[in-house]
């Protein structure tokens, strides 16, 4: 029988479709370095920096098969003296030599404020009238972009349709809250530092980086330094960018300074939840951060991953994405959570396949092992001072009274003289280790530069407000740390909306002398007008951290609360041993023994 030469052609590419039909490509993978809330730790990044150079030197992402990116999702540079002493400098000049694709910057990446590293905010003859000069110079130095989405520039803020600017919070909601229009943030205007978003070509699929800042940035920063800005909330910030990405990238990545509060509190995973609840298949994949735990929770079929603090750990996630749809894969993504950065361990148990893609040990990256060790030795004259000898390990705790609460404000009124002061638990930062007590290991603790000052007549009323709003904590906001008051309190199980006492209620104050405040049982209540000399710090006194001082005059604005206390422990006569004790100035009554 003969055919013709058209049939055989076409036999041809049917039998070579054929033959290949039941031979897919392979899916093609993109994996994501995680890290978050390094805080200027810098001592574990030689060694990250060398665990990403294992993996770029895998055939599989230097061949260009498969992807690979390195992201961060803020807080990076505040927090240690060696990082604090250059603001930052060192921590970027480490990250460029990692080789970061995409950061955020997270509520504490605007504490150091103008250049200068002993002022935090600006000061009229010492520092340049810029409260954001740190950040941006930073932010030239980087060699990779500094996104958000959700941070807005507040005098640019119009409704929709008008050219009249509006008067909005800090989370961009308009004061008056009759306006029918919405907000025209498509035309609004951010920082000239950041980027709402960075779509990166790896393995021939596009990725996009959406950056989305902590909405409440504004409270638990620098106020001064933000207080031209407002953060928007998150899922909305989001789903407006992410549609309008629609068909330019084929997948979407949120890295976002807003993580879980394990065992109950999912404020990322909730994120995530409305934005698929709006726009299913909106994210593949969220890098969270600012809670400094460690998750790995999965909401529909994205992973929300969170890799602890302090440069101790980071995150894997292996996406993989159809070859020819470039539709990810969701049921193939493998990710874990709070990997340990160690030269020679790698968690085999849950980390099995992450760990067989790395030769142990480790080496470390010699370029930032240089930068760490030129940093080391550049502060190790004000670092190694030695303040004070800790018999045991002191421990802070953010809810209720600790022993470092207790030994740092009593530290500050010794300090100042005064009757009463004030620290926020949310200052202090890291444990008291045992031994030597050095000027660095308090900088550790209490990295921020706030300002004690002085207020020499602090009225009743303002204060017992302070105390009532203290009481209601429960996790929602820090403990305020107390000297010179014993405080009993009852407190009835917190509202399960909003994680707060809401019916606690004081039942005694009185001063370390005995005088008596307040007492519910015998009718005891001091004139709202009768006044106190309280120390504190500018932070609290602005109204950071949700406390409400009233607007009470400061009468003196002395140094960095941080050296008030340094000076009280180096001054302390006989030298003091620090224990991990409480003395009970803060009671629940209706806390079990």
């Amino acid at each position: 029988m003969k055919y013709s030469s058209a049939f055989l052609l076409a036999l041809g590419v049917f039998s070579f479709f054929l033959g290949h039909s039941s031979e897919a490509a392979d899916p093609i993978k993109l994996s994501f370095f995680l890290t978050n809330d390094v805080h200027g730790h810098v001592e574990n990044l030689s060694l990250m920096g060398g665990l990403v150079k294992e993996l770029r030197d895998r055939d599989e992402y230097k061949s260009g098969k498969a992807g690979l990116l390195v992201l961060d999702s803020g807080d990076q540079f505040q927090g240690t003296l060696i990082s604090n002493y250059d603001e930052g400098e060192t921590v970027f000049k480490i990250f460029n030599e990692i080789g970061y694709d995409a950061i955020i910057p997270g509520n504490h990446d605007y504490d150091f404020g103008p250049k200068g590293w002993l002022y935090d905010r600006v000061t009229p003859g010492f520092t340049s009238d810029n409260p954001r000069e740190v950040i941006e110079d930073l932010s030239g130095m980087a060699k990779f972009p500094m996104l958000s989405a959700n941070t807005y520039l507040k005098n640019s803020l119009k409704m929709t349709g008008t050219q009249n600017t509006i008067e909005v919070d800090d989370s961009c909601v308009p004061k008056n809250q009759t306006l029918a229009s919405p907000i025209d943030f498509e035309n609004a205007a951010r920082p000239a530092f950041l980027t709402p978003y960075k779509i990166i070509e790896k393995a021939g699929v596009r990725i996009a980086l959406i950056g989305i800042d902590f909405h409440l940035t504004t409270s638990v920063t620098t106020s001064e330094n933000v207080s031209d800005l407002c953060f928007r909330d998150e899922a909305s910030s989001y789903l407006d960018l992410r549609k309008s990405l629609d068909g330019k990238a084929d997948v979407f990545v949120i890295l976002m300074h807003n993580g879980n509060v394990l065992p109950s509190t999912f404020t990322a995973s909730d994120i995530v939840t409305k934005i698929n609840q709006a726009m299913p298949g909106a994210v593949d994949l969220v890098a969270a951060g600012h809670t400094h735990q460690t998750h790995n929770n999965v909401v529909g079929d994205v992973h929300v991953i969170q890799d602890g603090c302090n440069g101790t750990q980071y995150g894997r996630v292996d996406i993989y994405v159809d070859p020819d749809t470039k539709k990810v894969l969701p049921a193939k993504t493998d990710s874990w959570a709070g990997l340990a950065v160690k030269p020679d361990v790698c968690d085999t148990t849950h980390a099995a396949f992450a760990c067989s893609q790395l030769s142990l040990p480790v080496p470390t990256l010699p370029t930032v092992a240089a930068l760490v060790l030129n940093a080391s030795q550049n502060v190790a004259p004000i670092g190694q001072k030695k303040l004070a000898t800790a018999s045991e390990v002191v421990t802070t705790k953010r809810v209720g009274e600790s022993a470092e609460g207790d030994l740092f404000s009593d530290l500050l009124r010794r300090g100042t003289g005064t009757q009463i002061a004030f620290m926020n638990s949310g200052g202090i930062r890291a444990s008291v280790q045992k031994g030597d007590f050095l000027y660095q290991n308090l900088f550790e603790i209490i990295p921020f530069g706030n300002l004690a000052v002085v207020i020499d007549a602090f009225p009743w009323k303002n204060l017992r407000a302070i105390l009532e709003h203290t009481i209601k904590s429960s996790g929602a906001y820090g403990t305020l740390n107390e000297s010179g008051l014993k405080i009993v309190y009852a407190a009835s199980d917190p509202d399960n909306t909003t994680q707060l006492f809401k019916t606690s209620e004081l039942e005694h104050v009185e001063l370390l002398d005995g005088t008596v405040l307040f007492d519910r049982a015998s009718n005891v209540n001091l004139k709202d007008d009768q006044t106190f000399s309280v120390t504190t710090l500018d932070f609290l006194a602005s109204g950071g951290g949700g406390y409400d001082f009233g607007g009470v005059p400061i009468s003196r604005t002395l140094r960095i609360a941080r050296d008030v206390i340094a000076d009280s422990l180096s001054q302390a006569n006989p030298a003091l041993v620090l224990q991990n004790k409480i003395d009970g100035r803060f009671v629940n009554s209706t806390a079990a023994p």
